[in-house]
């Protein structure tokens, strides 16, 4: 299923820089004015955290040069970022042409990417005049010795464009932005990605947050902050939910933590499904 990496690609380029934090860049006019309801954040988050990576930040930014820039900026400290969206043949999509001038690059078309496009889109190809042109804009990147073109999938033409081996450009359709990341984080892990699960344990109790908020800071104090302590109200359900997150290494003071509640704050372990079907229920009345 995974293709051949691009000829300016190594696998080195690939193993460098271990990914512990993370960070995703959602660009599109159509979220922020709510024509389109975002999936690929909460993908991305996911996905990060099933790998004990850190998904640190994510923002969403209009289809403009200077806040894509800005984006950048913010980003910069992470290990790995991902952009979502802004690569499609119109005038709006600039997420290429941006990142080519937030990292003073020029643009280019590549070639093969347009050879790729051509032979796996021959129904949807336009051969000449304008139309050839927006479709072209699509193989059109930032070209440096600081970016890498990886084809990931034998049946997708697009690539993931990388920069500085931390920022990668996907697609916003969600079905081609879930394949193209699955398949670029099975590209890093053993390498740049070493599993280093999270641990979640949920406490549900009839408590009130303000209730719980004295034992729960004293908890947080005891336990150091490697281990991350919030509640959760489940408005209309008549109780809410007490979540413990760490690693494997922090095991002891997470189940100390959620005994802790369990005796204190007439606590109930429950499962993440539990946790799930709370989260995921309408509420039909707020307390």
């Amino acid at each position: 299923m995974y293709g051949q990496l691009a000829r300016n690609v190594g696998l080195q380029s690939i193993k460098m820089n271990r990914i512990a934090t993370a960070g995703i860049i959602i660009i599109g006019d159509e979220i922020l004015n709510g024509k389109i309801h975002d999936t690929n954040s909460y993908y991305f988050a996911q996905k990060m955290f099933s790998l004990g990576v850190e998904c640190k930040r994510i923002l969403v930014v209009p289809d403009d040069e200077l806040e894509i820039h800005n984006a950048v900026q913010l980003m910069q400290k992470y290990d790995f970022v991902v952009t979502s969206g802004g690569i499609g043949p119109t005038h709006d999509d600039i997420t290429y042409d941006s990142l080519a001038s937030a990292f003073k690059l020029p643009t280019e078309l590549h070639q093969e990417t347009a050879e790729r496009m051509a032979r796996l889109s021959q129904k949807n190809i336009q051969h000449e005049g304008d139309a050839r042109k927006a479709q072209l804009r699509m193989a059109t990147f930032p070209k440096g010795d600081n970016v890498d073109v990886i084809f990931l999938r034998d049946d997708l033409w697009v690539p993931v464009v990388g920069l500085n081996e931390r920022f990668y450009v996907l697609p916003g359709v969600p079905q081609l932005f879930t394949k193209l990341l699955d398949s670029l984080i099975e590209s890093f892990k053993g390498t740049r990605i070493i599993s280093k699960s999270f641990i979640r344990y949920f406490v549900k109790t009839p408590l009130r947050e303000s209730a719980m908020a004295p034992h729960l800071s004293k908890l947080q104090k005891e336990v150091g902050n490697d281990i991350k302590i919030g509640s959760y109200p489940h408005m209309g359900q008549g109780f809410n939910t007490i979540s413990v997150l760490g690693r494997e290494e922090d095991k002891s003071s997470l189940q100390y933590v959620v005994d802790y509640c369990v005796k204190n704050l007439e606590g109930e372990q429950v499962t993440d499904e539990q946790e799930k079907s709370y989260s995921e229920k309408v509420e039909d009345r707020v307390e």
